[in-house]
């Protein structure tokens, strides 16, 4: 299998883009295999990657950083890596758009308060399609509460003619990143018009459309086999920050008949139960 990255980043003189594989799905603290790019502007950056059918897993996590003379300079957030799935079973040759991910303004909503409690929702494998040719577009919703899901409508036909009851439901295969795949040769044009839409799981005629203009895709020449994948700016909602209230206390303040009063953690567990 053929694996293509593109990302564009301005680069100086002397440095060096390069492409990191993670061992595994920490990629804060994970070894990493390290592969160098190449750019004829300094702005334009690719890689390829071949891996043989036998070493293929079922996704690939990875992260982009800056290197010169004197080592790494910089590299990008690293809570939520890049992820691709190779869910598109006749896919041979895997093209990828990037951006580069600098720390959100929003970071909180990946922490594990949100994403295990607050927000809660179980990320899912991707759908497995058959597609000669797939497009697939991925994009980060992280203000999308517990009940909702994300999905796509545009123009034309296979997108559902901008009408919410035909939208295409999306998959969370990473916390507050959402993918779809769509048949390459059902699109009806070369470039494809769409917005992404958030439904409440459990009323479907309860949607919110993201905010801003409509959004453009490129659907490029492709060959049989060929998997096309963009990945794309957050979409924003108009949905308000969540308010919330909690009690913090001294441990040591808490006296309860049976402590110190010192911080006894019994006495945490007992004003917990209250």
């Amino acid at each position: 299998m053929i694996l293509d990255f593109s990302i564009d980043y301005k680069t100086v003189y002397g440095e060096q883009l390069v492409l990191n594989v993670v061992a595994d799905e920490t990629a804060e603290t994970a070894e990493t295999t390290a592969y160098r790019m190449v750019t004829t502007d300094g702005l334009y950056w690719t890689c390829r990657m071949n891996i043989k059918q036998a070493d293929l897993q079922p996704r690939l996590d990875y992260y982009y950083s800056v290197f010169n003379a004197d080592g790494e300079t910089t590299h990008e957030w690293l809570t939520e890596a890049h992820r691709l799935d190779f869910s598109a079973l006749n896919g041979t040759h895997y093209v990828v758009y990037d951006h580069w991910i600098d720390i959100p303004e929003d970071t909180y909503l990946y922490s594990s308060a949100f994403t295990e409690c607050i927000h809660h929702r179980r990320e899912t494998d991707v759908k497995v399609t058959r597609f000669g040719k797939t497009l697939r577009l991925a994009v980060r919703a992280p203000q999308l509460r517990t009940s909702h899901r994300l999905a796509i409508v545009g123009a034309g036909e296979a997108l559902g003619a901008w009408n919410p009851a035909r939208m295409i439901p999306m998959c969370e295969h990473h916390y507050n990143e959402w993918v779809v795949d769509l048949d390459a040769s059902e699109l009806e044009s070369h470039q494809i018009e769409f917005k992404f839409i958030a439904f409440n799981a459990t009323d479907k005629a309860d949607v919110l459309w993201e905010t801003g203009m409509n959004r453009t895709a490129e659907v490029p020449r492709m060959s049989a086999g060929d998997v096309v994948v963009y990945s794309l700016s957050q979409a924003f909602f108009p949905l308000y920050d969540v308010r919330l209230v909690g009690t913090m206390v001294p441990v040591f303040s808490l006296r309860s008949k049976t402590s110190f009063g010192v911080g006894d953690f019994g006495d945490l567990k007992k004003m917990i139960d209250l």
